[in-house]
This record gives C-alpha cells, sequence and structure tokens, in this order.
C-alpha cells in the first residue's frame, strides 16, 4: 500500500439510513457493516475489486448483504450503504433477489446508479432519483410498530435511546422489543446502536476536530474503542479519513403516505 492509496479522498455523505462515498479508497481491512453496500467503478470501463473471506471477486458493480465480511481493493469507487432498517433496504432487496451475500449488479442497474450519483452534483438528488426509479415498487405494507420504530429512530440518530426506551415508546416490554428487532433485522439493539453512535461520530470529522474529542462526545470510552469500532465494521482508522472534505449531513428520507400506496 503506497501513502497515495492509504488515505482515502474524495466525498462521503451521511443521513438516517443511507450514506454515500465517491473517490479514491484507501488502506482497509476486512470489515463488516450493518448497512447493506452498493458500489460500482467511476469509470464504465474499470471494475470493483473486492475480496471475501474464499475469493476474489471483479464485478462492474457487486452488492453486498449487511454484515459479511469484504475487503475493498484500492479503485475510484462509489458506494452506496442503506441501513437494514431503512425502507429502502428491503425494496432494494426485493428487486435484486440475492441467492448469495455478495451479488453482481446488472449493467443496467449499474447504469442508473451511475447517472443517479455521478452525472449531477447533490447526493440528496441522486437517492430521490433513486427513490423515483423504486417508487412503483414501494408496495410495503408497513406495520404500525415498524411506522413507529422509523418515528422513533428520527429521535435516535446519536443513537442515545436505551433498549427501554425504545420499548416504552412501542409500548412494548423490552424482551419483546429485543426479541422483534432481532428477528427484523438481524443484529441485536446493542449492536445497532453502537452502530449509530458510530456513524454519528464519524459524520462530525474533519481536520479541525481532535479525535480523543470525537469519541467521548460519541460515548466511546476513549479514541481507541472509536478506532477500533470503526475498524471493525468499516475496516479502517478514523484517521484515514483525514483528507475528506467536511462530511455532507443529508436530511431524513422517509417514505410519505403516497409512496407507500
Amino acid at each position: 500500500m503506497t501513502v497515495a492509496t492509504k488515505y482515502w479522498t474524495g466525498k462521503i455523505a451521511l443521513g438516517y439510513g443511507i450514506g454515500y462515498f465517491t473517490g479514491m479508497t484507501g488502506d482497509n481491512q476486512p470489515h463488516r457493516h450493518h448497512a447493506h453496500q452498493l458500489s460500482f467503478a467511476q469509470n464504465p470501463k474499470d471494475k470493483v475489486h473486492i475480496q471475501t473471506e474464499q475469493q476474489s471477486l471483479h464485478y462492474a458493480g457487486i452488492f453486498i448483504t449487511a454484515n459479511t465480511e469484504h475487503q475493498l481493493f484500492a479503485g475510484h469507487y462509489c458506494s452506496i450503504y442503506i441501513d437494514q432498517t431503512h425502507f429502502l433496504a428491503e425494496i432494494i432487496q426485493d428487486y435484486l433477489q440475492p441467492h448469495t451475500a455478495i451479488t453482481a449488479l446488472s449493467e443496467d442497474l449499474v447504469d442508473l446508479l451511475r447517472a443517479c450519483f455521478l452525472e449531477q452534483d447533490s447526493t440528496l438528488h441522486a437517492f430521490e432519483q433513486l427513490i423515483l426509479f423504486f417508487k412503483p415498487k414501494l408496495d410495503l405494507d408497513l406495520s404500525n410498530r415498524q411506522q413507529d420504530f422509523s418515528q422513533c429512530l428520527k429521535l435516535n440518530l446519536h443513537g442515545d435511546l436505551t433498549v427501554q426506551q425504545m420499548a416504552t415508546a412501542l409500548n412494548i416490554s423490552v424482551s419483546r422489543f429485543s426479541h422483534w428487532f432481532s428477528e427484523s433485522f438481524g443484529i441485536s439493539y446493542r449492536s445497532y446502536r453502537k452502530w449509530l453512535r458510530l456513524l454519528h461520530t464519524i459524520q462530525r470529522i474533519n481536520q479541525r476536530n481532535n479525535l480523543t474529542d470525537l469519541a467521548h462526545q460519541g460515548q466511546f470510552s476513549d479514541q481507541a474503542h472509536f478506532s477500533r469500532t470503526c475498524k471493525q465494521m468499516f475496516g479502517i482508522q478514523p484517521s484515514l479519513l483525514k483528507f475528506i472534505p467536511e462530511i455532507e449531513q443529508l436530511p431524513i428520507l422517509i417514505p410519505s403516505p403516497t409512496d407507500e400506496q
């Protein structure tokens, strides 16, 4: 790994349940995170190079199911992240029908993603275009509990609501909430809460902020705890993002009543 590819350079945008990176991927280790990932090469002639536990893959575009271990080789890529709790996650999975944890994207879908995210300047507009594409497929019948949970998450972007507080907000017992959450999203709420804290802390990284202060503000015990969690979930040390300009904050995107029909 050369100095030129050690650091990540480009653009990062994060919001409720969604994230986006475009630029040069730098140093990263095998990792797994609680979001589905769609990655494609910026140049149509290039391919995404990814290493899994068992094989090395080269695709024009790739879908990585949440909590799947992987490692990206250096390259100029775009990656879209969809949290398991976001309404787009189930829609995209239904559309792709993946039979394995890592699936190649069709040329048509890669072309669509490239048009949405590379041919205009607004990341928010890109996600809105993606939602418009999937709008005819928005036939999800969200339960009252799922709708209430979505509303709670809007208040829980910092990961500061305990399992007791979430259960109380949904008017169910802690044990029922924990079971429902694990069954619905495949992870414990405790793990998801740490994931939210990590994302919120990453959002605040820039060249002016001290990582130790950010770690404490994010409710990590110290910078080492923050760095370990970041490496575990994204395969990188937070310091490798030092050349990323200030991270863009995306507004909340949730399905409107017309979307759900």
